[in-house]
């Protein structure tokens, strides 16, 4: 999927960044780059946008994201700048390149297989996130040698446990064409913006200055789904927000996300995430 193209930058003497950003949003424009992308959220709430899947993000999330997987990180507050909080993230950036004599040994299957996985985007869990969270806090304080053996264990760790859920379908293809690139872009800005009330098709396309019927061969091209399924997912995924971090009943949840009846919340949100609302708000606690 077209998305730009971001050059990180890396010191002389280092193999691979990591950087902590703070910041009033985080970095919401669709991109890709060709190091494998492992963020965590120290502090924030918002969405993430990776190939073509949708998830809420939140504090002590971590993400592992594969080399040219197009993404995008956007902060809840970001349409109401006055109530905007801090955002902060810490992460690291690699190539396999860098590992690539490391990986042949017969005994790194495991960390191929991941990062192999990684190409999906992987929202990692339980207590191997919490493991390599503590890496992450003191990997900034290592030099040299001990940066690099600290990814090592970061990789071990995360490929031999596999507590992670994939993000995205399937890997999208990239279309390096910088139109593309803005067009997406300002799709999916607008929907952010606006999924919480009815969408015309005739009034997306008109964000991208394209008649319907142009419009939908368009989006589905890019991203190899309908662009009502991709404002389904919006909704869900809000409502799923909502379902865990509020005592709002179902029926407030269902119009705050954008449905206009609750038996259709009921069955779109079950298609989606294969439970009902109050059976995921339920297992949530």
């Amino acid at each position: 999927m077209k998305a730009f193209l971001e050059k990180i930058p890396l010191p002389v003497d280092q193999s691979f960044s990591i950087k902590t950003d703070i910041s009033k949003k985080f970095y919401n424009q669709w991109h890709y780059h060709p190091e494998i992308e492992l963020v965590y959220i120290v502090d924030g709430n918002g969405t993430a946008l990776i190939g073509d899947g949708i998830i809420n993000i939140k504090k002590n999330d971590l993400i592992l994201i594969g080399s040219n997987v197009p993404h995008m990180l956007r902060s809840d507050e970001e349409t109401s700048f006055e109530n905007m909080q801090i955002t902060e993230t810490t992460t690291i950036h690699f190539t396999r390149d860098i590992l690539e004599s490391f990986l042949q040994l017969p005994e790194n299957k495991e960390i191929i297989h991941l990062l192999e996985k990684s190409n999906l985007g992987l929202n990692i869990s339980g207590s191997t996130k919490e493991s390599v969270i503590a890496i992450l806090k003191s990997i900034s304080f290592k030099k040299k040698t001990q940066r690099l053996i600290s990814l090592l264990e970061i990789l071990n760790i995360l490929a031999e446990n596999g507590e992670y859920q994939s993000i995205s379908g399937h890997t999208l293809k990239l279309f390096l064409n910088k139109q593309d690139e803005n067009r997406l872009n300002r799709i999916y800005h607008y929907t952010l913006n606006n999924f919480h009330r009815e969408i015309t098709l005739k009034e997306i396309a008109d964000v991208i200055h394209l008649a319907p019927n142009a419009f939908c061969r368009y989006f589905k091209s890019r991203t190899k789904k309908r662009y009502s399924q991709f404002l389904l997912e919006v909704r869900v995924s809000h409502a799923c927000k909502l379902l865990k971090e509020t005592d709002l009943n179902i029926g407030v949840i269902s119009f705050e996300s954008g449905f206009m009846n609750l038996s259709n919340f009921n069955r779109h949100f079950k298609l989606i995430t294969g439970k009902t609302p109050l059976k995921y708000k339920r297992q949530s606690y």
